[in-house]
């Protein structure tokens, strides 16, 4: 059952379109006035709206106006009911956005056609809007871990470098290893080390705020981005999700094991960090110091010489 407001301040009118509509298993949704009927747009978001032209107070071509260029409702599709049988008065309409018009006094079989073909074809438009989304969600997501890939991550980093620069604040940004990744593939196969992977990355998703993002960085090198955190606090996540990785037993194999990651934390802003590629590299960095001082264990890049 579809949603549909009529706006027409003829009641002859509304009565007549309301009892087909109504017939043909719709709710339909009435208004006598412009502005009541955009109150009620905004607040039931009617499926479809017949919008009479000729209206008390503002007419229908600035109803029309005002819809189209409503986020919350501009998708709406909208219906002219004119009595004018003059072609400007329909161009008119229909270059404000109305997807049709019928004129008055309408024919039952007419308008129903009308109504259907048009709810059908919003159906079909937001169908193909979430198959976007979804393709979209594909796109920007590892396949293996579902986190954000390497390239969300650099453009979700620099747009907030960007922000931090203009309006101040903090960002830390994370990068992790699993050590010893290749012996687990060696010893176990690569469908346990896929295992690993896909544990791990839950274990960082569970572990930061939905303001932050996750990533996986490559191979078995994640990366997270921190919202309004120092280094220090940056430092504290890490060490408590070292910990949660290295507590976390992998039960993919008769006999459970347990993995390790090190990690490097940097921040922006720093006397040596001033675009999104300088953070990761002094991340990275910090990285390379954890794995050289014995792995398993958090650096923070100020500690880098």
């Amino acid at each position: 059952m579809s949603k549909i407001l009529i706006i027409d301040d003829s009641r002859l009118i509304v009565q007549f379109g309301k009892s087909i509509l109504n017939g043909k298993g719709h709710e339909v949704f009435t208004a006598d006035s412009g502005e009541l009927g955009l109150e009620i747009a905004l607040r039931d978001h009617p499926d479809l709206i017949l919008l009479d032209l000729i209206l008390p107070g503002i007419d229908g071509y600035e109803v029309c106006h005002r819809l189209k260029t409503t986020a919350q409702v501009q998708d709406i599709p909208v219906i002219m009911l004119t009595s004018k049988a003059e072609p400007a008065d329909k161009i008119k309409g229909l270059e404000l956005g109305a997807v049709d018009y019928v004129t008055k006094p309408f024919d039952a079989g007419e308008l129903i056609a009308r109504v259907e073909t048009h709810l059908r074809m919003k159906e079909l438009y937001e169908d193909l809007q979430e198959k976007n989304r979804q393709l979209q969600e594909l796109a920007d997501r590892d396949g293996l871990t579902n986190l954000f890939n390497h390239r969300v991550f650099h453009e979700f980093l620099n747009r907030e470098i960007s922000r931090a620069k203009r309006y101040g604040g903090i960002i830390s940004c994370i990068i992790l290893d699993l050590d010893y990744f290749k012996k687990i593939n060696d010893t176990y196969g690569h469908q346990v080390g896929d295992v690993v992977l896909k544990e791990t990355a839950e274990i960082l998703q569970k572990g930061i705020r939905d303001s932050d993002l996750a990533a996986r960085y490559g191979g078995e090198e994640f990366a997270i981005v921190l919202i309004q955190t120092e280094a220090q606090g940056a430092f504290l996540v890490s060490e408590r999700l070292r910990l949660q990785i290295a507590a976390h037993p992998i039960q993919a194999v008769e006999s459970p094991f347990y993995v390790n990651a090190s990690f490097g934390v940097a921040s922006f802003p720093s006397e040596k960090i001033n675009e999104g590629r300088d953070l990761v590299e002094a991340a990275d960095q910090a990285l390379y110091q954890a794995k050289a001082a014995g792995r398993n264990r958090v650096v923070l890049f100020k500690a880098v010489e």
